[in-house]
């Protein structure tokens, strides 16, 4: 599930991809979502910290909700499947979203 708390944040995914080849990690966990930008600039996501289970990203550029639209990822390896229970996004030290819900794909 995906609390939305800046209007403009859609089509927001999470998941992980088990990898049966790894022999330490688990998989990768992705965060796939579309931004509106106030112009034509490359955002992504990058990772702030953990703070328990939860992973704070922040979303670089220019994000003002008028404009272009565009798509950010981020991922990352992960050990086991329950290293992270959800995902905080900000833009700026604004909270914009909060996604609790992780799917997993073996």
């Amino acid at each position: 599930m995906m609390n939305v708390i800046h209007q403009d944040l859609d089509l927001w995914e999470v998941w992980i991809e088990y990898d049966q080849f790894h022999p330490e990690n688990f998989g990768t966990l992705y965060v796939h979502g579309e931004i509106t930008t106030g112009q034509k600039t490359n955002s992504c996501l990058v990772k702030l910290h953990e703070e328990g289970r939860q992973l704070h990203l922040r979303l670089s550029g220019n994000f003002s909700g008028i404009g272009d639209s565009q798509e950010v990822v981020y991922s990352e390896p992960i050990k086991n499947l329950n290293q992270y229970s959800g995902v905080c996004i900000y833009a700026g030290e604004e909270l914009v979203g909060f996604i609790n819900d992780i799917e997993i794909m073996i």
